[in-house]
């Protein structure tokens, strides 16, 4: 599966992995379960990652809430505490471009690639997110014997500073710079331990 994962050419890269041991593998199978429907359930993100996130949402061709697991060409709409995007209304947009799961024998796995697109209610304008297009975060999740893993992997995050107003440029570079030190990772981080969280 994570051959899947685009290789790093340009800019930084992130990887955060979070990982829960079960004491079998009857109970991993169960409890990735969980972790599937909370890994597929983009609407509930922040509320596994804890206040004062992103937030995140998932959004069809025309903007619109889409309250089911996310395909390939559905969009996620983020907003970032803080510094609110003006390219996207306030908010940062991703494309899925890739999605997959796998399951075979004691291992199975979920993964979700996105990249930075435009507002997808204005396509002809430029993209709408802090980081150029160059740019995947690649989500994942995967269980190994009795072993649940929670993955966020950066590839070839550029700051997207093309065709857009001094501000936005500002915004962006400021927004990519920190998450490329260390914002990125805190939320990641975050998310990756809330989503296998066992709260049994």
């Amino acid at each position: 599966m994570k051959t899947q994962i685009p290789s790093q050419n340009t800019g930084s890269k992130s990887d955060t992995v979070s990982e829960i041991e079960m004491e079998n593998e009857v109970l991993a199978r169960i409890h990735f379960e969980t972790v599937k429907k909370r890994f597929l359930d983009v609407n509930s993100w922040e509320l596994f990652s804890g206040e004062e996130k992103a937030e995140f949402s998932l959004r069809d061709r025309n903007g619109k809430l889409i309250l089911d697991e996310p395909k390939i060409g559905d969009f996620f709409r983020i907003k970032i505490p803080g510094l609110h995007n003006p390219t996207g209304d306030g908010y940062d947009w991703v494309q899925v471009e890739h999605l997959e799961e796998e399951q075979k024998g004691d291992f199975h796995s979920v993964y979700i690639r996105v990249r930075p697109t435009s507002d997808p209610t204005k396509p002809d304008q430029a993209t709408a997110h802090f980081f150029d297009p160059k740019a995947t975060s690649n989500f994942l999740i995967r269980r190994e014997k009795n072993i649940i893993f929670a993955e966020v992997h950066g590839r070839n995050e550029v700051p997207n500073t093309e065709h857009l107003s001094f501000l936005e440029k500002i915004r962006n570079t400021l927004v990519a710079v920190g998450g490329m030190i260390a914002g990125s990772k805190f939320q990641w981080k975050s998310l990756t331990e809330g989503l296998i969280k066992n709260e049994a």
